[in-house]
């Protein structure tokens, strides 16, 4: 996948990385002045923008279509991306086929607050709907509910959206679009004046797979977390790219989870490691046995690639046992490796208490060291 527009709002598929299903490149292309949720934007000047663009954005078309499967433009800035690259991404849809994704935002569609749209633009013309020129809605009175309209579409019924509903359902910022001709509308927004506004739009262009939603890919991370925006974003994708969108709902959430667990427990295990070998203790059996859960997981995971999850949750949970046990021995190897260091803690520790102790009795128990005095106030002489 290629993403293109803003990093710092690039939920889901900043998480997605996890995953060895895919594999992101990005390409920040905002030109949106403005720092998300306390996140330092990462290109507050448009000469750095188009620098990075320069340098992340593929280089040759060739580049792009062997690389890439899918492109995702979220919050990308028309004129940051530039006719040479919008042309190129365009092409890669038109003539190879590649999956287009849009997701609104000031920058996506028609624009917002005089920001460019990209109605005219080769990619535009690409898209499943129609530009509403600058035009956003949010927070309006009533809120702004999203409505699924294709219960039956295999990407919406991989979803549980009854089970667990979104908290950006109930009130759905996004750009107001109108759906072309021959384009498949599968959700709105209404409310707040809107009785009906577009908000999941797809179409099939000479081939490759097109999807709009209008509303902020990260608004299912920010605020209440939803259990299933992961999901969201990932069945999307093995949408797009034409593949057999995964049914069975809780088998795939539950491997993704589990998948996530263990490259943290990972993470975590390797940290501890090389603290204990710090002091010098041998981390080389370990290692040696994280290397066999890895094995684990690779040997499952040409299967995961075809989308066999149940194969890739069966290996999960047997290198995750092997990691509890690896987590149990590094414990007791850092208990080890600092049993010296807790000692000399221990005594250095003792030995000032005992130190104090006996200057405290001396001083202040052991009266026979002072000459016995007849009063202990003043006299006038």
């Amino acid at each position: 996948m290629l993403y293109v527009g803003c990093i710092a709002r690039s939920h889901p598929f900043w998480e997605m990385r996890m995953d060895p299903l895919f594999s992101l490149g990005f390409v920040q292309a905002t030109l949106r002045d403005w720092a998300a949720w306390g996140m330092i934007q990462a290109a507050a000047r448009e000469p750095q923008v188009y620098r990075m663009i320069r340098m992340y954005m593929p280089r040759t078309y060739n580049e792009l279509v062997s690389k890439y499967d899918i492109i995702v433009l979220s919050n990308a800035n028309r004129n940051a991306v530039g006719p040479k690259y919008i042309e190129m991404l365009a092409k890669a849809v038109r003539e190879d086929k590649k999956g287009l994704f849009m997701a609104g935002g000031w920058e996506s569609f028609g624009g917002a607050f005089a920001r460019p749209d990209w109605g005219e633009t080769a990619i535009g013309q690409l898209l499943p709907t129609e530009d509403v020129i600058d035009t956003w809605i949010e927070y309006p009175r009533g809120g702004l509910r999203l409505v699924i309209d294709k219960w039956d579409h295999e990407f919406i019924k991989s979803i549980p959206w009854r089970r667990e509903r979104a908290p950006f359902m109930n009130n759905l910022h996004h750009n107001l679009v109108k759906v072309k001709e021959g384009a498949e509308e599968l959700a709105h927004v209404e409310g707040g004046g809107h009785p009906h506004d577009p908000a999941m739009v797809e179409w099939e262009y000479r081939g490759a797979k097109v999807f709009a939603f209008t509303g902020e890919t990260c608004t299912m991370y920010f605020g209440t977390p939803w259990s299933y925006y992961l999901d969201f974003g990932a069945n999307l994708m093995i949408y797009l790219d034409r593949r057999p969108v995964p049914q069975d709902v809780d088998l795939v959430h539950e491997v993704r989870f589990e998948m996530f667990s263990i490259k943290q427990r990972k993470s975590l295990l390797l940290s501890l490691l090389d603290f204990c070998d710090a002091f010098g203790a041998n981390t080389n059996t370990l290692m040696a046995q994280i290397d066999e859960a890895d094995a684990i997981i690779a040997r499952a995971l040409p299967k995961y690639l075809h989308l066999d999850f149940a194969a890739m949750l069966e290996a999960c949970n047997q290198a995750e046992k092997r990691f509890k046990d690896i987590e149990r021995e590094a414990v007791a190897l850092k208990d080890k490796a600092l049993f010296w260091t807790y000692l000399i803690e221990w005594m250095a520790v003792t030995g000032t208490a005992l130190f104090c102790g006996f200057v405290l009795w001396t001083v202040m128990i052991r009266r026979k060291l002072y000459r016995a005095v007849s009063s202990t106030y003043l006299r006038q002489i």
